[in-house]
């Protein structure tokens, strides 16, 4: 049985954030913003072999954003919560993924998912 195979990412594309947002406030509702409003984009790219399963994915995140960066869980269900929908209309499963966090000159804050279902 051949399986297709699907690579997305998530970002909060902070490099491309607005230079007056200053303070955890306005950090805060930018992150927020992006996380409600920011989609799942298909790359090609490297797959992702960070984490085996969606909730060790997960786990990694709140840690760093809610639990280091302090901010709203919201921040980490909203992107979470888009992903889940496009595995469930799609028939898709979840089989690695990726979580980097915000490194200045480097590197935004993303999620990279290999997603794969069975070809019928």
């Amino acid at each position: 049985m051949t399986a297709e195979r699907r690579l997305l990412r998530f970002s909060y594309f902070e490099h491309e954030w607005d230079e007056d947002i200053n303070g955890a406030e306005a950090m805060e509702a930018e992150l927020l913003r992006r996380a409600a409003e920011g989609r799942w984009q298909e790359v090609d790219d490297d797959e992702p072999d960070e984490f085996a399963t969606f909730d060790e994915l997960a786990q990694r995140a709140v840690e760093v954003v809610v639990g280091e960066w302090e901010m709203p869980a919201a921040a980490v269900e909203l992107p979470l919560d888009m992903l889940r929908a496009v595995i469930a209309e799609g028939g898709w499963s979840f089989a690695a993924g990726e979580f980097s966090d915000f490194e200045g000159h480097h590197n935004d804050t993303e999620y990279t998912v290999k997603l794969v279902r069975d070809l019928a």
